[in-house]
């Protein structure tokens, strides 16, 4: 754990490539949560038109989903493919310390032989496997997806009470949640274990065997490197959130207060807001990107040690 948090620090580049694999990853989008102002139920109406019929959803709906789909696929696999290369990215920085390699053997694994052979097959095995990770997850996020659909469409059609639409469908998701929540870190530890194996160049079935294994042989071990590693990050994303929440509170509230955009301009309180929200933000995401490093690090640390 020591070697872990001390790596980003020591080798600052693995801490640009845990932010960046951070962002590329959704975790943007998490911090930007506060600060979206979500849709009242007739702006979700009014959103919708004419594609929400008195039968429901009508097939240009559907159809645009489809264009959505294939555009975002294509996104997607670009983002994987980064991935895959911040992976190599890290881990070859990472096994280059000599202190690491004196106690847990990372370095003379990372040159195995065949571990550096054919650079190009090792990709092509970590976008795969990147890839099957992300189809886990939505396999693991399927009854959720159709769960807010059809709760979604009937609060729309037949409110059940009085309260924010967002908050009726959260509290008939319970169930699908709990489904999300567990298998996240399970098919991320699993996915963290293969990942190393690949980058010391074994074949992916047995990456995946000895990803298991460890499972198996270690059980506390594993545990306890699975619940460290989200337990930082929800930590950390969640203190971040909550500063972002009272930075943008007071942002919002200093340009509510005139409706003159000259003013606001010329007003000193309005741009101190705006930049204090912008320095929490920018800090958030470093220290996100720290923790995201630590992570990366941490697996690769007690996954490959002798």
């Amino acid at each position: 754990m020591g070697h872990a948090l001390a790596a980003p620090v020591e080798q600052p580049q693995l801490w640009l490539l845990g932010t960046l694999s951070f962002c590329l990853r959704g975790g943007v989008v998490v911090l930007l949560a506060p600060i979206v102002v979500l849709p009242t139920q007739v702006e979700v109406r009014l959103m919708l038109g004419s594609n929400l019929g008195s039968s429901g959803l009508t097939p240009s709906f559907w159809a645009s989903v489809g264009v959505a789909t294939v555009i975002s696929t294509g996104f997607v696999l670009a983002l994987l493919y980064a991935l895959a290369r911040i992976e190599i990215g890290a881990f070859e920085r990472l096994a280059t310390n000599p202190e690491l390699a004196a106690e847990t053997g990372l370095a003379h694994d990372a040159l195995a032989p065949g571990a550096t052979a054919d650079k190009g097959a090792r990709m092509r095995d970590l976008f795969v496997v990147e890839a099957l990770t992300v189809i886990a997850l939505l396999l693991a996020a399927v009854p959720l997806a159709a769960a807010i659909g059809q709760v979604t469409l009937d609060e729309i059609l037949l409110p059940s009470s009085a309260a924010s639409i967002f908050d009726r469908v959260l509290g008939q998701l319970t169930v699908p949640l709990a489904i999300v929540a567990v298998a996240l870190p399970i098919v991320d530890a699993v996915s963290a274990g293969v990942v190393r194996g690949l980058l010391v160049g074994r074949s992916v079935g047995s990456s995946f065997a000895g990803s298991l294994g460890a499972g198996v042989r270690r059980p506390v071990s594993w545990l306890a490197t699975a619940a460290l590693a989200w337990l930082s990050l929800v930590v950390v994303v969640v203190g971040v959130e909550w500063a972002l929440s009272i930075a943008w509170q007071a942002t919002r509230a200093s340009f509510l207060a005139t409706t003159s955009v000259s003013d606001m301009l010329s007003e000193f309180a309005p741009m101190l807001v705006a930049a204090l929200l912008t320095g929490v933000f920018v800090s958030g995401l470093a220290l996100c990107g720290y923790v995201a490093a630590f992570r990366n690090a941490l697996w690769s640390v007690t996954g490959l040690r002798h």
